[in-house]
């Protein structure tokens, strides 16, 4: 059997109890299915046998041949596959096909999902092994679709691009596990969805269970820190650069305290604790960070967890800190080991509102009001200039009536009277002048303004009238692609859950395609009896990894791990060929 090391896989696929939960959810669906809809599935009819088989074909397939997609079945010709599975032969594509389009009928996505995230955390987390499991780190996944139909599109930050792509939002542990996941449309911002999910995993686990939620700087606004406290529920994010200038716009709340790695004693930061006004009327808690190997750059954290709950500011820090291993490099283990960018059902489209369009005319329909609103400003302001400069123009005549008027008595000062008129209407002509001069510079600048505004609104009118408000464009039906979303994720974590429980601490850390390499596609025998499967692992090639191989086999067979129908796997390696 090729790549027989895979069942200790299985195995852990078994223990998580994602085989159970994956029967129950999909058994639940198909009784609603009969309760609500006479439209025959294909699935109704399928024994349980054959439910194990299928699910775990669509899950165990990336673990031979590699193969990615399930139309590679077709091209497969060995039995490992089938043997893993417990299926006479290997299924083909058009049957598995069937079999997911059938799954994405009933919408097993949404309670498939908490179902396993059930189980992730009952295997991990429930106990309080793992220190501050009250923390969860959620980011957004983008995975990037090829279509000639205009489509949603949104920055892929690995490209550092615009495309069309699906959105995936996930949420991990404390320790790194992938707890749940959910696929969105490309032009979803992670800020609109932080608090759906937690709300989601938190029906999952269980209510008050989620404590911290840490995100990105995408995923931090003024409004889902008010939503998440309002579900008692705090967050930590970091702020971005250009909302601070520096040290200056903080109340420090204590002095610089170094942060030391928890592995080798070194500092590799300084932390303060201090208050920052985000908005007028909301102050939140921050934390002033100073990397040694960058002493000169301020980063700045803030969050909500308030004081009492968490005096120690730099505990808060290595949360955050904590966030590559625990999602970052998850996400590429999970590319990496069971091809998370691979798509699953773009053919089924469906056509809804061109939300670009519709923000663009509400966008244009905002602007175009704004202009009127100037446009009628100014001609507010020409029409009262206007009767300024009438007003002005007659008063101007009237007094120049009275200083030309010849006066009445003719005497001995009326040569001195003349002189002081004359002096009189030379400067009430130069006050006049620079009056209607700043006047009239005023009604050209304001003249100017109005054709502007009004070249602004017919630029807009015309843009709007080539926008066509019944737009539509094209999105991606994510049923199938959460589906196999789920899938893969459970079985990146049976990986995690084999290294946790059947290898030694010297694997402790290893990445479950090290795992893989080392022990997972090792070729074997397979044997089967009445109440027992027997897989033989052929020898490994040093001595080390023999060694680790057998106390994985003797701890996997000490837990004595049955399948869905009873029988116990039991797993050797031979001593020689």
């Amino acid at each position: 059997m090729n790549n027989a090391g895979t069942w200790w896989l299985k195995g852990a696929w078994i223990e998580l109890g994602i085989e159970q939960a994956l029967m129950d959810v999909i058994e639940a669906a198909c009784q609603r299915h009969r309760a609500e809809s006479d439209v025959p599935l294909r699935v109704l009819t399928h024994s349980r046998e054959v439910l194990v088989r299928k699910n775990e074909t669509l899950a165990f397939l990336p673990l031979f041949e590699e193969m990615t997609r399930l139309i590679h079945l077709d091209t497969y010709d060995d039995d490992g596959l089938g043997w893993l599975v417990g299926a006479p032969q290997v299924y083909r594509s058009e049957t598995m096909e069937s079999y997911l389009t059938d799954l994405t009928r009933l919408k097993i996505a949404a309670p498939l999902g908490q179902a396993l995230a059930t189980c992730y955390w009952r295997a991990w987390y429930a106990t309080g092994r793992i220190p501050d499991s009250h923390v969860f780190y959620v980011d957004m996944h983008d995975k990037v679709i090829w279509t000639n139909k205009p489509s949603p599109v949104g920055f892929v930050s690995a490209l550092h691009e615009v495309h069309a792509c699906l959105k995936q939002t996930f949420v991990h542990g404390r320790g790194g596990h992938a707890l749940f996941g959910q696929t969105y449309a490309a032009d979803v911002h992670l800020s609109e969805v932080v608090v759906q999910v937690a709300q989601t995993l938190g029906q999952a686990i269980g209510p008050g269970t989620i404590q911290v939620i840490v995100t990105d700087r995408e995923g931090s606004s003024v409004e889902v820190m008010k939503q998440l406290a309002a579900q008692n529920v705090a967050m930590a994010a970091l702020l971005k650069v250009n909302q601070y200038s520096g040290e200056t716009d903080f109340v420090r709340q204590g002095r610089f305290l170094k942060l030391k790695d928890v592995h080798t004693g070194d500092v590799t930061h300084r932390v303060a604790d201090a208050d920052f006004q985000l908005t007028p009327d909301l102050t939140v808690r921050a934390a002033l960070i100073y990397d040694s190997a960058h002493p000169d750059d301020l980063i700045v954290l803030v969050t909500t967890v308030r004081r009492e709950t968490e005096p120690d500011i730099r505990r808060i820090v290595r949360w955050y800190l904590g966030r590559w291993n625990a999602q970052e490099n998850s996400f590429r283990d999970q590319i990496a080991f069971v091809h998370l960018n691979v798509n699953f059902g773009l053919r089924v489209k469906y056509a809804v509102p061109d939300r670009r369009v519709a923000q663009r005319i509400a966008d244009l329909t905002t602007h175009w009001a704004a202009v009127t609103r100037k446009l009628d400003s100014k001609l507010s302001q020409l029409a009262d200039l206007e009767r300024q400069l009438q007003n002005q123009i007659a008063r101007h005549d009237q007094k120049m009536t009275d200083l030309l008027r010849p006066p009445k008595r003719p005497g001995a000062q009326a040569a001195a009277h003349a002189a002081k008129r004359a002096q009189q209407l030379q400067d009430y002509r130069q006050r006049y002048h620079q009056q209607l001069s700043k006047r009239l510079a005023h009604r050209t600048q304001l003249e100017h303004e109005i054709e502007e505004h009004r070249q602004e609104q017919t630029r807009v009118t015309h843009e709007l009238t080539r926008l066509d408000p019944q737009a539509k464009f094209f999105e991606v039906d994510t049923e199938k692609d959460q589906i196999m979303a789920h899938l893969r994720i459970g079985l990146h974590n049976s990986a995690l859950w084999a290294r946790d429980h059947y290898f030694g601490s010297i694997y402790r850390h290893a990445t479950p395609l090290t795992l893989w390499r080392t022990f997972f596609n090792q070729d074997g025998f397979y044997r089967e009896t009445p109440d027992q499967i027997v897989v033989t692992l052929k020898p490994f090639r040093t001595i080390r990894t023999q060694r680790e191989a057998l106390k994985a086999c003797q701890r996997f067979n000490a837990r004595q791990v049955k399948t869905l129908f009873g029988k116990i796997i039991e797993m050797r390696i031979a001593d020689c060929i």
